[in-house]
């Protein structure tokens, strides 16, 4: 079974930062590298919610990193590991060496335990 990959706002604004910044020097190469980085850790995480390395833990919430596969990025996604069907939040995303916060999965922590709707059962 997948699990949903869903995009944080705060992922989001780093997405774009990321992109503006590459856009600004011209690597229209690395914008596409990037993108299809970040397709490529969502199809993955979405299989493998624990292919990354473990920063934080609070109770069945934890925030983990992954080096994406294409480009020098890291992302980090957080996801409440005793809900298999439960969505995966990607949460930030830097470039390798770009200096980052302390790693608090409280931030995230009301996104990654959301549980998703229950499905009806179809009238027969």
């Amino acid at each position: 079974m997948s699990r949903i990959v869903r995009r944080h706002p705060d992922f989001e604004a780093d997405f774009l930062r990321l992109l503006d910044g590459l856009v600004a020097r011209g690597a229209e190469g690395w914008v596409r590298t990037l993108a299809e980085g970040v397709a490529e850790c969502s199809r993955l995480l979405g299989r493998f919610p624990a292919a990354g390395t473990c920063l934080e833990r609070r109770g069945n919430v934890a925030l983990r990193k992954l080096i994406l596969p294409r480009g020098p990025y890291v992302a980090w996604y957080a996801c409440d590991e005793s809900e298999p069907a439960g969505d995966l939040w990607l949460v930030r995303i830097f470039h390798a060496r770009q200096q980052r916060p302390p790693a608090r999965v409280t931030r995230w922590l009301s996104a990654a335990s959301a549980r998703p709707p229950k499905r009806r059962k179809s009238p027969s």
